[in-house]
């Protein structure tokens, strides 16, 4: 029953903070301190060899985002998808968010389980590339924000 209280008051919690940003486009979690101009996910991953473990801006069309606490979204982009996760669930990314947005991180390389990779392609579309090379990149994200619908 706590639990159940605990996730009801984070889920609150969350659409509260989204209201604001929703109208003003605050960021979720921390602003970056310096605004550098947003790669897209299809570059991204294109060179993604060279941006693994360097911090960065990417921008992309939110089109998942986690429903149990916020931690984290899909950026797509012509049909490549970029996971973003909120690094050590500082900040949380309201579950209703679907459109155009941008966050700032750092990517990362992540070993997979086969099992994971099976299921990433088969519930979520991921490139079945994934299969094979049993890794996932990611942002590991500082903050998120929302740009609207477009």
């Amino acid at each position: 029953m706590k639990s159940k209280v605990v996730f009801c008051l984070s889920s609150l919690a969350a659409l509260l903070l989204a209201l604001p940003v929703l109208a003003s486009e605050e960021w979720f979690g921390q602003t970056p301190e310096t605004e550098t101009a947003p790669v897209d996910v299809v570059e991204v991953l294109a060179g993604s060899e060279e941006l693994i473990d360097q911090p960065l801006m990417v921008t992309g069309r939110m089109t998942d985002v986690c429903t149990g606490r916020g931690c984290w979204a899909v950026f797509e982009q012509n049909g490549e998808m970029l996971r973003i996760k909120v690094r050590d669930h500082n900040f949380a990314i309201p579950s209703e968010l679907r459109g155009q947005a941008v966050a700032h991180g750092v990517l990362s390389r992540v070993e997979v389980s086969p099992e994971y990779a099976r299921r990433m392609v088969d519930q979520y579309g991921a490139d079945p590339i994934v299969l094979e090379r049993l890794y996932e990149l990611q942002l590991i994200a500082d903050g998120v924000r929302f740009i609207g619908d477009s």
